[in-house]
């Protein structure tokens, strides 16, 4: 593996597959930003109630929350409680709190008190 790399491979070839991972490992990277840089951002990365977003959209909205959550001071690891609908705000926000190295935990919205 070159120190470059920037995405997870998998060699098929060998038996078990074997998964090469880069040192620095950022999931959000991996599964928005590969899909930029490897041309598909016009392609559909998510449908909701309200439409549907190709990954170029996704990406931005991902950088945009990832850049609010600094902002508010959100550090590498910490954890970033999400109260959100399915839908775009979720995932930008999920995705946006990985790629700052923070550690999204999701909680329903239909939680109600016992």
């Amino acid at each position: 593996m070159s120190r470059s790399q920037r995405w997870a491979r998998i060699d098929v070839a060998a038996d078990p597959p074997r998964i090469e991972v880069p040192r620095r490992y950022n999931a959000a990277v991996e599964f928005i930003d590969r899909n930029i840089h490897e041309g598909r951002g016009d392609r559909f990365a998510l449908v909701d109630d309200n439409g549907s977003y190709t990954y170029r959209e996704l990406y931005h909205r991902v950088n945009q929350a990832g850049q609010v959550l600094r902002q508010a001071g959100v550090q590498m690891e910490q954890r970033v409680l999400l109260c959100l609908n399915d839908g775009i705000e979720f995932a930008a926000v999920f995705w946006g709190a990985i790629k700052i190295g923070a550690v999204p935990v999701p909680v329903s919205t239909r939680l109600t008190r016992p």
